[in-house]
C-alpha cells in the first residue's frame, strides 16, 4: 500500500499549479484518514477507457469480495482505492496491480524447440 507521502510527491510532482496541488494533497489526507488501507491506482489495469471510473468487472469484483472499499477519481487524473480491511486490501492489490500478471513475450520470433531453436546459425541458401 502507498504510504501518505508517496502519494502527496506523486500528486505535487505531476501538478503545475501550486494552490491545485495543495488543495488536492489536503483532499488525500482527508481520505486516508477515512479509508486506513489506501493504494494509488493510476498505473493499474483496473480503469476503463475514458479513464474516469473503474472497469466494470472490477467493481464486480469488489462487490463479490463484500468488503467496504472505495474510489476516489482526483481532479488531476489520479485514482485512489481505500479499503477499511487490510485482508481486502491485499486481495485487491495482488490481483488488479499488475505485478503478478503475466507479461507478453515482446520476441515472437524465439523458438524453444531443441533442433530448430533460434541459436541454431542461420543457413543461407
Amino acid at each position: 500500500m502507498t504510504e501518505l507521502k508517496t502519494i502527496k510527491e506523486a500528486v505535487t510532482a505531476s501538478t503545475r499549479d501550486e494552490e491545485l496541488a495543495s488543495a488536492t494533497c489536503y483532499e488525500v489526507e482527508a481520505y486516508v484518514k477515512l479509508w486506513p488501507f489506501v493504494f494509488l491506482v493510476n498505473d493499474w489495469e483496473i480503469w476503463n477507457g475514458s479513464k474516469r471510473a473503474l472497469k466494470l468487472q472490477v467493481v464486480r469484483w469488489l462487490e463479490d469480495e463484500g468488503g467496504p472499499y472505495d474510489f476516489f477519481h482526483i481532479r488531476t487524473g489520479f485514482g485512489l482505492m481505500g479499503f477499511k480491511d487490510q485482508a481486502a486490501a491485499r486481495k485487491f492489490e495482488l490481483r488488479w496491480s499488475g505485478g503478478s500478471q503475466a507479461k507478453p513475450v515482446s520476441n515472437g520470433d524465439w523458438n524453444p524447440h531443441p533442433l530448430k531453436s533460434t541459436f541454431e546459425p542461420v543457413h543461407a541458401n
